[in-house]
């Protein structure tokens, strides 16, 4: 192993302890401002990146949301929907609070932030859905975004959102495979994916797994008041031929 391979190795196993991220949690809620609650998080497998979900307050009845990035590296994709901290100190938290505080009232911060719509909630609750069949949307990725494996930085908007989307066996891409075409649908989840509400996983024949963040989608959807009948939005918004080819992946799928 190469010395900055073992040195990521190293440093994803000092920040992958239990007591690790109970102190990086105590961190980031004492830089908190006034009002805004931790909902969930989330981290990497591979490195020391952690994401954090968090509500922010507002008189509205539908939730503002905000995604806040915390790593030793700037992520592998630019204009994505977050507030990112490059914290290159890892492991050690001296000092993170106040930075986690600075972060949050930038006039930058604001304008990450994020509600869902009525459709976008349907894409969400269809997202659980086909993940509890073991199914997940995929991106056909070009030569050189396969070839980089993060290791170069990405366009978010203009090198993913129009690569071909698929439809495939979370577990096996070589079992199960459908090609999607509803370019709307596909915008919302590339911004879900700038949201860490999918998150990223390479796999062969230069795929990208998109798999939900189910432990930040469940919660969005249980704090969000407006119920929404998703079958009958996702058919009206983007027709009965995307509900059909969705339908029979999932019907092939479990047979």
């Amino acid at each position: 192993m190469a010395d900055g391979e073992k040195g990521t190795a190293d440093l994803a196993a000092a920040t992958r302890t239990p007591a690790f991220r109970q102190a990086l949690r105590a961190a980031v809620l004492a830089g908190l401002p006034a009002g805004v609650q931790l909902v969930a998080a989330n981290y990497a497998r591979t490195s020391a990146s952690s994401y954090w979900l968090l509500r922010w307050p507002n008189a509205a009845p539908e939730p503002t949301w905000l995604t806040l990035r915390i790593a030793t590296h700037q992520h592998w994709l630019t204009h994505v929907q977050q507030v990112e901290i490059v914290w290159p100190q890892l492991p050690k938290l001296t000092g993170l609070s106040a930075v986690v505080t600075a972060a949050l009232t930038e006039p930058t911060a604001a304008a990450v932030r994020y509600q869902f719509t009525p459709l976008e909630l349907a894409i969400l609750k269809q997202m659980l859905v086909l993940a509890d069949r073991d199914l997940v949307w995929l991106l056909q990725l070009t030569p050189a975004i396969a070839a980089s494996h993060k290791g170069r930085s990405f366009d978010l908007q203009n090198d993913l959102r129009r690569l071909p989307l698929l439809l495939g066996d979370r577990n096996n891409v070589n079992n199960f495979l459908t090609p999607v075409s509803a370019p709307g649908f596909q915008d919302r989840i590339i911004d879900f994916f700038g949201a860490n509400l999918l998150f990223a996983q390479f796999s062969a024949h230069h795929l990208l797994k998109l798999l939900p963040t189910i432990q930040w989608v469940k919660p969005i959807l249980a704090a969000d008041p407006r119920r929404v009948n998703w079958q009958v939005l996702l058919a009206s918004t983007y027709g009965q031929h995307f509900m059909a080819v969705t339908a029979q992946a999932a019907a092939r799928h479990r047979s």
